[in-house]
Parts: structure tokens; sequence; C-alpha cells
């Protein structure tokens, strides 16, 4: 009877022991693993909430943590009221490294005036599109035009709240009435 007693003392002390570990490993497994809200969304820019407008921006969400695409947006043309167009988004959280906003786009002939980015908070411009730094495809031409968020140009990253990215037609070139269709991106570490 007594090496059944010690047997079973010993047979739950093991049991304890891998009950902890199993707590342990299940724990880790769920602090290492990715955040629920790690993920990419993708919407079609023509069925985001809002006109694009300053007042009225096309609304991203909540983007803390996250990719959000908007893919399909109309083409910038030349005169007023078109070459400019407003999304909105919040973070909760400061932005992580790497992070950043900005436009993807193919130029071709018909349309040579890239989609240029810049970045609000309020009535206050956060990043101008001069910080923004391009992209290119295997042939050397531009295809897109990105904020950093997380570094920004200055240094420290972008903090939580919500903001206006604009994206804007530039007049040059002057031969081009438009940009491409483009797809709007906001990554967030």
């Amino acid at each position: 009877m007594r090496s059944i007693r010690r047997s079973v003392a010993r047979l739950a002390r093991r049991t304890g022991l891998l009950a902890t570990a199993l707590a342990t490993a299940i724990a880790s497994a769920v602090v290492l693993a990715p955040p629920a809200s790690a993920a990419t969304y993708q919407y079609d820019c023509r069925r985001l909430s809002g006109d694009g407008s300053y007042s009225r921006p096309l609304a991203l969400g909540n983007v803390t943590g996250r990719t959000v695409i908007a893919v399909n947006c109309p083409p910038l043309r030349s005169g007023a009221g078109y070459t400019k167009r407003f999304f909105s988004f919040t973070l909760t959280r400061p932005a992580r490294r790497p992070s950043y906003a900005g436009a993807a786009f193919t130029l071709d002939r018909n349309h040579r005036s890239a989609v240029n980015p810049y970045l609000l908070s309020g009535p206050y411009t956060v990043m101008h599109t001069s910080a923004g730094l391009w992209t290119y495809n295997r042939a050397g031409v531009a295809n897109g035009r990105f904020l950093p968020l997380g570094p920004m140009p200055g240094g420290g990253t972008l903090p939580a709240g919500t903001y206006r990215l604009g994206v804007q037609k530039l007049t040059s070139p002057l031969g081009s009435l438009g940009t491409p269709w483009f797809n709007v991106m906001v990554v967030m570490a």
C-alpha cells in the first residue's frame, strides 16, 4: 500500500508538473502568436463610406496592428475637386516599426502622373508628400509612393490618433490628365 501511495504521489507531482508545463506552453504560445488583429483587410475603394472630400473622407477604420488596402481607387484627374482624395484611419496605439501609408499604382503612356500621399491630423500637416519614398518595379518605373510612419523622417513614430491620408495628383507632368487607378495601403507592424 505504501508503494502505491508513493507512486500516486509521484504521478500527482509529475501530472502537476506536466499540467504546469502545458499551461506555460499554452500561455507562451498565446503571447508569441500574432494578435488576432494582425491581418490584411482589403476593401473596394468605391464601396468605402464617405465621399473622399476633406470633410467626409473615405473611412478605412482602425488599422492598428493590421494592413488595410483600399483597391480600385478611381484615377485623380485635372480640374478643381478632382486632383485630391482623402482617407481616414485610426491608430489605437503608436505606429510600430516598420509602418507606412501611401499608394501603389502602375504608370503608363496615358497615365504619367503619380499618386502622391500626405498625412494630416486635424488641420495640421503631419507629413508632406516630399517625405514620401518611391517604390519601383523591376524595369525601374515608379509604382508607388509611401510615407514612413515608423520611423518617421524626423525620428519617432506616429502617435495614436485619427488621421487623414490625402492623395493628390500634382500638376507635373503637364501633359498628364490623370493618374492611373491605384490602391491605398496603410501598413502597421
